[in-house]
């Protein structure tokens, strides 16, 4: 079941990342410790996936994770925050059992890993 709580904190990170940046991508990581991690999207000349939130986020996981991850546009509304293939890859590969992922303001969708 997805959890707002998560969601909503995925969005401060997202909003407190790289200011100068369109959109913004936040993600937030359940541990099987109950830690919380987080990360957010940074500049790259590239257009690589090690910029993306998800995968920078995958080196703080363990196996069994649960991962959270929003897109916020410049109005400050949510986006589709799908993960690419690549880090879609590296999750799975992480052991990252599920990823929740914002749509619209009010819509999610869910990836079992």
């Amino acid at each position: 079941m997805i959890s707002k709580k998560y969601l909503i904190l995925a969005r401060k990170v997202a909003v407190k990342g790289d200011k100068k940046r369109q959109y913004k991508f936040g993600a937030v990581g359940i541990r099987n410790d109950g830690a919380i991690v987080s990360a957010s999207n940074i500049r790259c000349r590239l257009r690589e996936p090690c910029a993306h939130a998800e995968y920078r986020l995958t080196r703080k996981l363990d196996w069994g994770a649960v991962v959270y991850v929003v897109r916020v546009l410049a109005d400050g509304k949510l986006a589709m925050a799908k993960p690419c293939k690549t880090c879609q890859s590296v999750m799975r590969l992480k052991g990252v059992k599920r990823c929740y992922y914002s749509i619209s303001n009010n819509e999610f969708g869910v990836m079992i890993l």
